[in-house]
């Protein structure tokens, strides 16, 4: 009876090892996977490093955004999008992984799920606390922007992220988040504000369209300022939005003038770009740009933090890239020019952006999607320019794989890292796609010299994440105002919990094997 008893229990001991050992074994596989193929990626051997798809999900990865913390921790955010209900309606969400200096993180959600789209955008401060913005319907608003901000040491778990903060009043598509070096928080976004007619679909229809407004936050996204249009307009509609923050605190915002991504109203017809140099109390005259004519798109904006801003574009109907700069914070500028040696892809959709960012010597780095010959059937690639104050420089490729790659996304940390992010279609054209997008990323180092980032202490913490509710009850906040615009506590997300438990089991496991090997020797001596 014994005997049977001792066989019972040594069965049941087996069985309980046996899925344990198995849930660490495929975490440790899946995690030296994507060691080993960082660690390949980050091999030197040219100036960039081999890219890597640090996405490589099933379901379609794009729109990327990065922040790169004192620590020099790289953290990547984009939008999920996965195929449900036998593909007849699409999920949205907010995916998130880490580079620790040794590997990438397991990917984790970090927002719930929405059946909207998901547009995202990161910052980091100078005490390592991430700020993010994102949109959706997650929180029961459609195409709503919220902001969010948790420790850089714990913001791989949806449950470290602070308590979502309304931002906008209408529907929004697109936004983007920096701060500045007093901790404040800026966000510039897309709005609808008014609706004009539109006779492309009806004569009496009318069609929402959108302007661009800004807000910012002095104590951690507790209480924003009043909304202010950047550029009030009730005939065209605006869109993506792009703000950086130079060294000196001025505030530079660019956008598109002339459709509406929501509403699809409008075509792309110029330019504006418009700064604040007393922390977004007041505006400059806003710069509109049309050359060589209209049609003006993507434009972006970068600054040496000494007077000099750069403008870049391009048009919908040259596959030219453009440049203006200025000595002098935008009073006066210098005649636009064509960028030498390299041409913009081909106008295939809205969704591509170019994007810059400014290392310690004051050398402003440019990413742009583009081909070396004017033809559009040449290879597309991801290319790299640096503007020293007078000119270009050639122009260095980072990626030149397979696929039309998209909205690169470039961040400098430590005064002269280069990082950068960016998707890949497996076609250029939208509608055409048939496989899944992955996100990619790539890292180099500029010839400026290294600063030191050290992290300033938090003098106000952030508030602890709340304990997590497997079925939250969520109140949307329908209307804004200066007072604090709570809504739900921060969440476990998908993930959270499947990799916390694989991260728990991994000592039971262990203690688990060696008390069976224990009660088997045990065993095997008495039956001697």
């Amino acid at each position: 009876m014994n005997r049977d008893k001792s066989k019972t229990s040594l069965a049941v001991s087996f069985a309980v090892c046996a899925v344990v050992l198995t849930a660490v074994v495929l975490s440790c596989a899946w995690f030296w996977g994507r060691t080993a193929a960082t660690v390949q990626a980050q091999g030197t051997g040219s100036a960039w490093s081999d890219p890597i798809n640090i996405s490589n999900t099933a379901s379609s990865s794009w729109f990327p955004d990065l922040a790169v913390d004192s620590q020099g921790h790289v953290h990547v955010i984009w939008c999920e999008t996965t195929d449900v209900q036998g593909g007849r309606r699409q999920k949205e969400q907010v995916f998130y992984t880490v580079w620790n200096g040794t590997s990438w993180s397991a990917l984790n959600d970090i927002v719930p799920p929405s059946w909207d789209i998901v547009r995202n955008a990161i910052a980091v401060d100078r005490r390592d606390i991430l700020h993010m913005v994102f949109g959706g319907t997650v929180y029961g608003r459609n195409n709503s922007l919220y902001y969010r901000q948790a420790y850089a040491g714990e913001s791989w778990s949806a449950a470290a992220w602070s308590t979502p903060h309304l931002i906008n009043q209408g529907t929004n598509y697109m936004a983007d988040v920096a701060v500045d070096s007093q901790g404040t928080i800026h966000v510039v976004y897309d709005d609808t504000v008014g609706r004009t007619s539109d006779s492309r679909y009806d004569e009496n229809a009318e069609a929402v369209v959108s302007d661009i407004y800004y807000r910012n936050s002095a104590n951690d996204g507790r209480i924003w300022s009043p909304v202010l249009s950047l550029f009030p307009s009730e005939l065209t509609g605006s869109s993506h939005s792009r703000i950086e923050i130079d060294s000196s605190d001025t505030i530079h915002v660019t956008w598109d003038e002339g459709w509406d991504k929501l509403t699809g109203w409008g075509e792309p017809v110029y330019g504006a770009y418009t700064s604040s140099s007393d922390g977004g109390k007041t505006w400059s005259p806003v710069i509109t740009v049309t050359y060589p004519v209209t049609g003006v798109a993507q434009m972006t904006v970068g600054s040496d933090g000494a007077g000099g801003v750069m403008l870049v574009w391009r048009l919908t109907s040259l596959d030219t890239i453009f440049y203006q700069w200025s000595a002098d914070g935008g009073l006066s500028w210098g005649d636009p020019a064509a960028i030498p040696g390299l041409f913009a892809r081909p106008w295939a959709n809205p969704f591509d952006m170019y994007d810059m960012a400014t290392d310690s010597a004051g050398r402003i780095h440019l990413v742009v999607v583009g081909q070396r010959v004017l033809d559009r059937t040449a290879p597309l690639g991801v290319y790299h320019l640096e503007w020293n104050g007078q000119f270009w420089s050639g122009g260095e490729r980072i990626y030149g794989g397979p696929g039309f790659p998209e909205y690169p996304r470039i961040v400098v940390s430590q005064g002269n890292q280069l990082h950068v992010a960016w998707f890949v279609r497996e076609d250029q054209w939208s509608d055409k796609d048939t496989g899944p997008h992955q996100v990619w990323y790539s890292h180099s180092q500029s010839a400026a010299p290294q600063q030191v980032a050290t992290p300033v202490p938090t003098s106000t913490p952030i508030p602890p994440p709340p304990t997590p509710r497997l079925a939250p009850t969520i109140t949307p906040y329908p209307t804004l105002s200066l007072a604090d615009e709570g809504l739900p506590d921060g969440l476990y997300t998908d993930n959270d919990d499947v990799f916390r438990l694989a991260i728990a089991l991994s000592p039971v496991a262990l203690l688990a094997f060696v008390l069976v090997a224990v009660r088997m020797r045990w065993i095997g001596k008495s039956r001697r």
